[in-house]
């Protein structure tokens, strides 16, 4: 007798009825790692109206909260937040992207985005936040965890890992500050599928399990308004192989990421908006290649 076809991979099954529904006129924010950056980007071709990391790419959750207290409380920045190396100023609290030249350049530039995405944030139908890592970095000179080393002299910093429970702590303290600032958003969790530390995938592992375990659980406590989707499950189980990988083998190919962003939209918007969705990002796809005479 003939073998029936075999199955050649492990299936995430998502039921369509356990997660909220969105309009094409629906508002977004996002925060955390290139995961969100990529979906925010889909989101925007799509037609939507997005804001997203108003600090640049953040990995741990208490940058997250740190950005996102911020934006809620209207904290905006001040000289004193900044410090100059090797010709220009820097923020810990901010990617290598928002570093300038000019100090008073690097201020308004920063308090510009951080009031755009705080605007954005205070009518958000939903907000989908990646952390990526458990693993922070610590000035010595202050204990203070910062969200970037700007390649700063690694005798500056202390590196620990934040346990489920200190996750947990600040993730928490992320939904609320959300909430109070805007109580009708949903906020979606996924979890980074990059690995951030393949010399060492046991530290890796460990960072992501202290992570995963804190989201469950926040999600757990506030699921009326948080919803997991599982991004790192989807390409580390699901597409599980290394052609869905960058040549770096920690990243996710374009194809993946591509795959992975499609099972979010089709999750979290209705029919009607898929439709308009669809023909924005054609029109947008279009107009990215057409040709310059």
């Amino acid at each position: 007798m003939f073998c029936d076809e075999p199955k050649l991979k492990t299936e995430i099954t998502l039921d369509p009825a356990d997660y909220p529904k969105f309009g094409a006129a629906s508002v977004w924010c996002g925060a955390g790692s290139c995961f969100s950056s990529n979906l925010s980007a889909l989101l925007e071709q799509c037609g939507l109206e997005v804001k997203q990391n108003p600090s640049g790419i953040i990995y741990n959750s208490y940058s997250m909260l740190q950005v996102i207290t911020r934006a809620a409380g209207a904290h905006y920045y001040s000289e004193g937040d900044f410090f100059e190396h090797a010709g220009l100023w820097h923020s810990w609290e901010h990617h290598g992207r928002f570093s300038r030249s000019d100090l008073k350049e690097a201020l308004a530039n920063a308090n510009k985005v951080l009031k755009e995405f705080r605007e954005t944030l205070e009518k958000a139908d939903a907000v989908v936040l990646t952390p990526s890592s458990s693993v922070v970095y610590c000035l010595k000179s202050s204990g203070d965890i910062v969200a970037n080393c700007h390649k700063m002299n690694n005798n500056l910093f202390e590196r620990r890992i934040l346990s489920m429970a200190e996750n947990r702590q600040y993730l928490t303290a992320t939904v609320n500050k959300i909430l109070q600032f805007n109580a009708n958003c949903k906020i979606i969790f996924t979890l980074s599928p990059v690995r951030h530390y393949p010399g060492d995938l046991v530290l890796n592992s460990v960072s992501k399990a202290n992570l995963r375990g804190a989201l469950h659980e926040v999600c757990e406590e506030f699921r009326e308004n948080c919803i997991y989707f599982p991004a790192y499950e989807i390409l580390h189980d699901e597409l599980r192989d290394y052609r869905f990988y960058k040549s770096d083998m920690l990243h996710p190919s374009e194809q993946a990421v591509e795959l992975i962003c499609g099972r979010f939209v089709k999750l979290f918007f209705t029919p009607e908006a898929l439709n308009i969705m669809e023909k924005e990002l054609a029109k947008a796809k279009f107009n990215n290649h057409r040709p310059i005479n």
